[in-house]
């Protein structure tokens, strides 16, 4: 079957999609249109995208060709002009789209651009394992495409209701991606235990939002910023409530905030709201792991910072304890359970739920200095978990079960003997995520320990200092499967082609980079908390 050509996409549809946009621009303010003008773009090339795709693959006379690698580029070439648009803001002061439910502040801005570099980076490297599944159908990188829709626009979110839409975007698009293997019992498996405690989890989320809404008479957070706002008299913070006199309604005001936080508690993966990351991890195709353990982290966070930090404050410092016990637990969680899981996968999701708990213990602070930690811990989590599945994604064993797709520790074996420069590069890149000094990884990890000791909570400090030092054993002995395993004969696996080394090496040499040099990127955390 032939190949059809990605040109052709851009040729037939681009007079369309400017007659659309000026369709659009008629409508609203030309301001408010060039301000979410990358999601505008994104959101209609999608849109084009699905429409040439779903033309072309049922055309008769082009003999039904196959358009996988066709939509690798399509895709990658959508998000980097998308990425072009995001980088072409130069504001000095946020601004308020919408009705005030879209806001554009460094925070939005920064964190789009992260995401969307990261987001090339990933279908790039999904690229030979789609082929090597034999994935064929285009519906698999429209659905990735959707769910990083939703997500950079999540990043600019200012109300509940347009957050609520934007998680669930992305959320429908990651279940129909972990149940993409319909002849899979075990993705069937994946797809609808990741469908069912999401749909509860979003629930939670309206709920909440309903109680605040009722509470409040809101759901916009400059509205919300206007009824919780701090006098300073004497050295003493006191929050004036302009609406909220009576003690029973700011209790009702927690109940709905704690069905909020509970929800992206379940998002996020944080113990003991946990339970379906493994499992899900583990049944899905590989392709769509990588998707769910990389990409949602920050936006989620970008949304938590903006709801809660920057709306209730006040009210948040009688939340410490929660924080600081939610943030405790997920790091005894993934550093103890971890410990006997031979799974790569399962050991990435234990991995995933530590380390999302050190960035909920660097935002029980409620300061700056902690939202700027708390950023720069989730930007070199996921530049190193890109190192990592980077390396796990295009690995392939030269087995009978050529079809396999879930690895563990053996698979591992000996890889230093097929591969020493990639054995070198993965070791390095787990060492980071263990937070080994002088790494990266490790100045992070130190900064969100000075936070919390600043903060005078001295043994939730130590107690996370002792689980990161426990949980380093899972790492350490998957270095000493790839160097120090004794078998008779290593594992023997296809040679890497020149662009993925190409991009496995850039990832270990950026963090290098950021090891030797961390100004820059601490200075562009510092200021997404403006």
């Amino acid at each position: 079957m032939p190949f059809i050509d990605f040109t052709d996409f851009f040729v037939y549809y681009f007079p369309f999609f400017i007659l659309d946009f000026s369709i659009a621009s008629s409508f609203c303010e030309l301001e408010e249109v060039i301000g979410i003008f990358p999601e505008l773009f994104l959101g209609l090339s999608i849109f084009f995208l699905f429409l040439h795709c779903l033309l072309i693959s049922s055309s008769g006379e082009k003999n039904y060709p196959l358009m996988q690698s066709a939509i690798v580029n399509i895709a990658s070439y959508m998000l980097f002009l998308t990425l072009v648009l995001a980088c072409n803001f130069s504001f000095s002061l946020k601004s308020s789209l919408f009705n005030n439910t879209i806001i554009l502040d460094m925070l939005s801005v920064y964190s789009k651009q992260y995401l969307l570099v990261v987001s090339i980076v990933l279908i790039f490297l999904v690229k030979p394992y789609l082929k090597y599944q034999q994935i064929n159908s285009f519906e698999y990188l429209l659905l990735v495409l959707f769910s990083i829709f939703g997500l950079i626009l999540l990043c600019s979110s200012n109300d509940l209701i347009t957050a609520y839409l934007c998680i669930e975007i992305q959320s429908l698009a990651f279940y129909l991606l972990a149940a993409y293997k319909k002849n899979s019992a075990f993705s069937t498996e994946a797809g609808l235990k990741y469908f069912i405690l999401g749909s509860f989890s979003s629930s939670m989320f309206l709920f909440g939002s309903s109680i605040v809404y009722g509470i409040t008479g809101t759901t916009n957070f400059e509205d919300l910023k206007d009824l919780f706002f701090y006098i300073f008299d004497e050295g003493f913070m006191t929050i004036n409530f302009h609406i909220l006199h009576n003690i029973s309604y700011t209790d009702v005001l927690n109940v709905g905030l704690s069905f909020i936080f509970i929800s992206l508690l379940f998002k996020l993966a944080l113990a003991p709201f946990h339970v379906w990351s493994p499992d899900v991890y583990e049944s899905s195709l590989t392709s769509s792991t990588v998707f769910f353990a990389v990409l949602p982290k920050l936006s989620l966070f970008v949304f938590f910072i903006r709801f809660f930090q920057f709306n209730f404050t006040g009210i948040l410092e009688s939340w410490k304890f929660y924080f600081i016990f939610i943030a405790l637990i997920s790091i005894f969680v993934g550093s103890f359970v971890g410990l006997e899981i031979r799974k790569i996968k399962t050991l990435l999701a234990y991995s995933s739920v530590s380390h999302m708990g050190y960035v909920v213990l660097a935002f029980s602070a409620f300061s700056c200095e902690s939202v700027q930690s708390m950023i720069s811990y989730l930007l070199i989590y996921m530049f190193t978990n890109v190192c990592v599945w980077c390396i796990f994604l295009i690995l392939k064993l030269k087995k009978n079960n050529f079809k396999k797709s879930n690895m563990d520790l053996s698979d591992f074996s000996s890889l230093n003997k097929s591969n020493l420069t990639l054995s070198v590069f993965f070791s390095i890149a787990l060492f980071s995520l263990a937070g080994f000094p002088p790494l990266i990884g490790f100045y992070v990890k130190v900064k969100v320990f000075a936070i919390i000791v600043e903060e005078t909570q001295y043994l939730a400090a130590v107690f996370a200092i002792l689980c990161s030092v426990i949980s380093t054993f899972y790492y350490i002995r998957i270095i000493k499967v790839l160097f120090f395993e004794n078998n008779l004969a290593g594992n023997l696996y296809f040679p890497l082609t020149y662009f993925y080394s190409f991009i496995v090496a850039f990832c270990f040499f950026f963090l290098v980079f950021l090891f030797a040099s961390p100004n820059l990127f601490y200075l562009s955390c510092y200021r997404m908390c403006f």
